[in-house]
Order: structure tokens, then C-alpha cells, then sequence
């Protein structure tokens, strides 16, 4: 597949074929900005082109979601502060269902620092605030009927973390759908992690197999690899586009929502592996936590 021009025509959702999909995972503000050396201990780093944004793994995901098509239920947690204002408008704004956002007493919403080197790798610091009290129930999940539930790994992090987890996969056999859980931040924890039919997305090197334990499937992200599959005791690799690598931030969340969108259309492992890396090769070409995705990209795929 040749590389995709960012001048494109920017693909118009069809909003009666859609899915909800319900996303639980991290809402932060980014303050993201670009430094020309290698990012290392002990410097200081004065960042050029800077700018503030909503982000996190939940808001990315719904963001991505929400320009192929689908709709997205964000699960997740802010503050009563003007950062957490920021992001209630940003869901609002490009459609988002934020019903089950929670502002928090008490808590800052979360927040980070991207700084982006000459290589377009990301280093990020930040606190994560309010979003260590990210929780949802069974009943609420199971009411609002997704298509789809997509946890994030982080909240896993939290104190009530593996209750959110149990709720996910108890909502998911209830309502008889997929639920993903993406692995970054987690991939290498201690213990085992009771995963039974998830579909597990984590990054290579950072994918333990304690931490998949009983998974369905296992999506490994590989970067200019593509990824590889782990399905029914084998292993596939599925190479990804040229790119031109400019700023990787928001691929791993341009790449999860692609996945879901493509086996949600096919019942096919193969083609969402082959639409996830063709979406996020076009994501890092592109300076920013969010791109929009041409129409050629999702045309070369799919006909409606």
C-alpha cells in the first residue's frame, strides 16, 4: 500500500451503519512540544512549537473512534478544575458520549508533558490525577449496550483497578461482545493477570505473558515491524506502509481504534491488523496527538 498524503479528503462518517463503543481509560490535557536532540536524563530541554490539547487514552481513542465512524461511550474521570473543563468540551465537541465521565472532589484532572525528539519518539511526564479513581459498574456497562468495551491498561494502576477489569468481563459475557484491553504501562507488572477472552494489544517487549494470561487474542504492536498476532497457538506478522516517522504520540491509540473498527466491519484478524497499521503509519507522519484520517485510507479497505 503506497504512503497517504495528509491533503486528502477527510472521511465522512456514516453514522447509520455506526457502533457504540465504550472506552474506560485516562483523560488528561497534554502540553506537547518538539525537541531537536534525544531526549536524556539531566538536561534541560527547552521545547519549540508547543501546544496544549485535550488527550489521554480515553479521549484519543473516542477521538479516532469517532473518525471512523463509530461512537464512542467515554468511561473515565476529571476534575472540578479548568483542565477537566478543557477535556468536557473537547468530547463534546467532536461527538463524543460523556455521560459516564466523572468529575471528581478533590482531585486535579490529569495532565501531561509530551516532549517529541528528532526521531518523532515521545517522552512524557505527568501526574495522572483524578484518574486514579476511574471506576464503572456491571450494570451501567451493561445498560448502556456497546458494541465493543476497550479498557485501558492504566487503570489498572489504580486501587479499584481489577474490579473495573471484572466488570468489563462480566459486562462483555453479558451483553455476548469483544471487549480489548490494552497492555502499555502494565505489560511487564508482577503477577498474573486473568485476561479469559479479552483481546490483549500491548507493545513488543512490553507484552509478558502473565499479563495476557487466558487472553483470546494477543496484538502485539511493533512499530515500522507493523505488528504481529498471536492467535490460536500461532504467530503472524503483518508489515505496515511506508511512513515518515515525525511524531509517534497518539499512534498506539489511532492504531487500537482502527483494529476495533475493521473486526467490528469483517469478523477478520488478518484485515484488522493490515487497517490498524495502515492507519497508524498515516498518524505518524502527522505533528500532533490526533490526525484526520483521509477517506483513501478507509476506502482502501472498506466500500461504504
Amino acid at each position: 500500500m503506497a504512503s497517504l498524503e495528509s491533503t486528502q479528503t477527510i472521511f465522512k462518517p456514516n453514522k447509520r451503519r455506526s457502533k457504540l463503543i465504550a472506552v474506560v481509560g485516562d483523560l488528561a490535557v497534554d502540553i506537547r512540544g518538539y525537541f531537536k536532540g534525544t531526549i536524556k536524563s539531566g538536561i534541560n530541554a527547552v521545547l519549540d512549537g508547543t501546544e496544549i490539547s485535550a488527550g489521554g487514552v480515553a479521549g484519543n481513542m473516542a477521538w479516532y473512534l469517532s473518525q471512523l465512524g463509530q461512537r464512542a461511550l467515554v468511561i473515565g474521570s476529571i476534575g472540578r478544575d479548568c483542565l477537566g473543563s478543557i477535556i468536557k468540551r473537547d468530547l463534546t465537541k467532536f461527538g463524543a458520549d460523556c455521560r459516564m465521565v466523572k468529575a471528581i472532589n478533590g482531585m486535579a484532572t490529569g495532565f501531561f508533558i509530551i516532549a517529541v525528539d528528532k526521531d518523532g519518539e515521545r517522552t512524557m511526564i505527568g501526574d495522572r490525577g483524578a484518574n486514579k479513581k476511574v471506576k464503572v459498574k456491571i450494570p451501567e456497562l451493561v445498560a448502556a449496550s456497546p458494541s465493543w468495551i476497550h479498557l485501558s491498561g492504566y487503570t489498572l494502576l489504580n486501587d479499584d483497578g481489577n474490579e473495573v477489569l471484572k466488570s468489563v468481563k462480566v459486562a462483555a459475557r453479558k451483553l455476548g461482545i469483544n471487549y480489548s484491553i490494552d497492555l502499555e504501562g502494565i505489560g511487564e507488572r508482577d503477577g498474573e493477570l486473568d485476561l479469559e477472552g479479552a483481546i490483549a494489544i500491548c507493545n513488543k517487549g512490553r507484552c509478558d505473558k502473565r499479563a495476557r494470561h487466558n487472553a483470546l487474542v494477543t496484538v502485539i504492536k511493533a512499530g515500522n515491524e507493523g505488528c504481529y498476532i498471536e492467535y490460536q497457538g500461532k504467530l503472524k506478522q503483518h508489515m505496515p506502509p511506508p511512513a515518515n516517522s515525525v511524531d509517534t504520540t497518539g499512534a498506539g491509540d489511532c492504531f487500537n481504534a482502527a483494529f476495533i473498527t475493521a473486526y467490528l466491519k469483517t469478523a477478520d484478524f488478518d484485515i484488522a491488523c493490515e487497517f490498524a497499521n495502515a492507519a497508524a503509519a498515516f498518524k505518524v507522519g502527522i505533528k500532533g496527538t490526533r490526525a484526520e484520517l483521509p477517506a483513501r485510507l478507509y476506502r482502501s479497505f472498506f466500500k461504504d
